[in-house]
């Protein structure tokens, strides 16, 4: 619609509009740093160079199934291609299940943390949820985790989980890993945001 008509005439809602001009100046307040999907059998499945001195922090999405029930999924975090196994990592998941039991996993200064354990092994089944990942690039603070996501375990029980890891040092990362305490990850679908100030 030309300039001259829409001053002429105004806007008529039932027209149909085509844009062809280019949009500048929108606001974005996450950016993807990186991605990574795999319905491949693997024992480590690692995301590199997704942290960077551009974000202080981040987002990540995650879907992750293992290939052995009963099995538990594990985080570790990686520096230049190498992954850390320093005993430094903290966690702390508490859940709720479908029974309305409770429970929780958690670990200090292990060389891992803890995701979830005691899973089922069916892709369609795999644990999915979120997490806040402060600081992974600083060497100034701690590298923080929020998590929130579900589970559901090799029993059936239906698992929502929320807590936290901590690395107790201030190492920087520019990538993470998700592997198993043993056996394969069967499916991996990650998903890294970082997130402007």
């Amino acid at each position: 619609m030309a300039i001259d008509k829409i001053q002429a005439e105004g806007i008529n809602l039932a027209d149909t509009f085509a844009f062809t001009g280019t949009v500048s100046g929108t606001p974005q307040t996450m950016v993807k740093t990186g991605s990574l999907q795999s319905t491949t059998n693997g024992g480590d499945y690692n995301l590199d160079s997704v942290f960077s001195s551009t974000y202080m922090n981040y987002f990540m999405t995650f879907k992750i199934a293992i290939a052995a029930d009963d099995n538990q999924i594990r985080l570790k975090f990686r520096t230049g291609g190498s992954t850390n196994s320093v005993s430094k990592y903290m966690s702390y998941n508490r859940y709720g299940d479908n029974t309305d039991g409770l429970g929780r996993l958690h670990n200090s200064y292990d060389d891992y943390a803890y995701i979830g354990s005691s899973l089922e092994a069916t892709d369609a089944k795999a644990i999915q949820g979120f997490m806040y990942i402060f600081s992974p690039f600083s060497t100034t603070y701690l590298t923080n985790i929020t998590s929130h996501f579900n589970s559901i375990t090799s029993a059936g029980y239906r698992r929502m989980h929320f807590g936290g890891i901590q690395f107790d040092d201030t190492t920087s990362f520019d990538g993470i890993q998700f592997t198993t305490n043993s056996g394969d990850v069967s499916l991996c679908d990650l998903q890294v945001y970082g997130i402007k100030e």
